[in-house]
């Protein structure tokens, strides 16, 4: 016999399984459902392959999608199982934090799978879970339990972004009137932190645009559309107030297969919709150390003064790598330290560009500047060297971006002007020369069952040789404001 399972899951577990005995083209079939976020191929399909990522209709989007998912479970579950008529979503609050404290067994259990995903037997101990994915289909330090670190969901930037509309604001960049199903660079905190790192975290399935096809997807964007209700609860957020978002229809299947749509205004109060969630006001990030800087997404600065260094391909695995810029022999040699210095108004921006991998590589990594690798203390990401983190989502083999972009990769933009100041003032750097980069896989929490004396204790992520995760460019580059 397995733990207890949530009652909501078990009927969840059953539905999952009806749905996938149905044939791909039925609207109400789990293939259909998961083929209209992506599929793991090219489809003339015009209902598949249509979400969006990276821009202002992310959140829409996906609040109307989980919305007729829930409907067609619920129907399953009453019409075709017999099971209560009132079944809701679950949300997986891997933000939640208990007695202020991340690194609590309580909390490390929040940023875990949930049990029901973790087992391939049914409460009653048969095999045949459809919640249990194993590898490939999903990473194996995830399915084995491990808990995501802290530092990766800490919802606290995008909670406390001021706009909904921007690369560095809460709810991605400005895409018009055009459902772009990825705009490079386009995605804003939310999305970025914990959205994408999520999916990384969970790997296999999760870390491509068919993710939908692993169940744990739906209570993962069910928290991510949770977030959203609870940045509202802020009366200076607004959503955007442009008839480009408001007027646009998203199409989608209800419970009886028929297309139906929603405005973005539609979706704007989810009690209207006809939910609600338990807490608006747990699990919605702690505030970090003031030196920390968000990550600015491609295309959020001007157009650079001076390119400062570069580097060629680099390769990436599970063990921390150094990344050594080599300086554009036509830099002006005061560039960088005129970017460092608190009277001029220059930044420091860091590029990380062709992002990608030919496998899920099951784990997120960790971008510091001039940090020792050799030097535990320097790899803390709440100290003065960390400035945000790389992932996979989407960027994972000849599936990545939705096949037609071929597979270049993502792109990474971080202002580092501020690291590069602490440096100095740290006398880590002189202004010669260009500090290292670092690149390290994030570390998991404890394994399951680990006492409280391992509260702290994290294990490196196991990265598939055959994933090949790699950066294709680095480059440094100064801008004026």
């Amino acid at each position: 016999m397995t733990e207890a399972w949530d009652d909501q899951l078990l009927w969840y577990a059953r539905a999952v399984r009806a749905m996938q005995g149905k044939p791909e083209t039925d609207p109400t079939s789990w293939l259909f459902q998961a083929n209209i976020h992506g599929t793991s191929s090219d489809s003339d399909n015009p209902e598949w392959n249509n979400c969006p990522h990276g821009g202002w209709f992310f959140l829409p989007w996906h609040r109307a999608y989980i919305l007729c998912f829930e409907e067609i479970v619920r129907h399953v579950i009453k019409d075709e199982l017999n099971g209560p008529d009132d079944w809701a979503l679950p949300y997986w609050n891997y933000t939640r934090v208990t007695n202020g404290d991340p690194n609590s067994p309580e909390s490390q259990a929040c940023r875990r799978l949930p049990i029901e995903f973790l087992s391939p037997d049914w409460p009653d101990g048969k095999g045949d879970n459809p919640l249990f994915l194993g590898a490939p289909d999903r990473d194996t330090d995830a399915a084995a339990g491990h808990s995501i670190q802290w530092p990766e969901v800490n919802p606290h930037n995008a909670m406390q972004a001021p706009h909904f509309t921007g690369v560095t604001q809460f709810g991605s960049a400005d895409t018009d009137s055009q459902l772009i199903h990825l705009n490079l660079g386009g995605s804003g905190q939310l999305e970025m932190q914990p959205h994408n790192l999520i999916h990384g975290f969970v790997g296999g399935v999760m870390s491509q645009f068919f993710s939908p096809r692993d169940p744990v997807f739906w209570l993962h964007h069910a928290n991510i559309d949770r977030l959203w209700a609870a940045w509202l609860t802020n009366p200076d957020h607004q959503n955007p107030t442009d008839p480009d978002w408001l007027g646009f229809t998203h199409h989608f299947r209800n419970a009886q297969g028929n297309q139906v749509g929603f405005t973005s205004q539609d979706l704007l109060d989810e009690q209207q919709l006809g939910y609600m969630y338990e807490s608006l006001t747990e699990g919605v990030g702690l505030k970090p150390p003031e030196r920390l800087v968000a990550m600015l997404a491609a295309g959020a600065n001007p157009p650079p003064e001076t390119v400062v260094a570069t580097t060629g391909p680099t390769g990436l695995g599970a063990e921390s790598v150094t990344v050594p810029l080599s300086p554009e022999p036509t830099a002006r040699a005061s560039a960088l330290p005129e970017a460092a210095s608190p009277e001029t108004p220059s930044r420091a921006i860091l590029n990380i560009d062709e992002v990608r991998a030919d496998t899920p590589p099951g784990t997120n990594y960790r971008v510091y500047v001039g940090a020792r690798p050799d030097h535990e203390e320097d790899l803390d990401p709440e100290g003065p060297y960390f400035i945000g983190h790389l992932h996979f989502f989407g960027a994972v083999g000849s599936n990545a971006h939705h096949h037609e972009h071929g597979g270049s990769g993502l792109s990474f933009k971080f202002d580092i002007t501020d690291q590069l100041t602490e440096l100095r003032r740290l006398g880590r750097w002189d202004g010669e020369g260009i500090p290292p980069v670092v690149v390290t896989p994030a570390p998991l929490g404890p394994p399951p069952g680990a006492g409280p004396e391992a509260r702290t204790r994290t294990v490196m992520p196991t990265v598939p040789p055959e994933s090949r995760p790699r950066i294709g460019s680095v480059s440094l580059i100064t801008t004026e404001p």
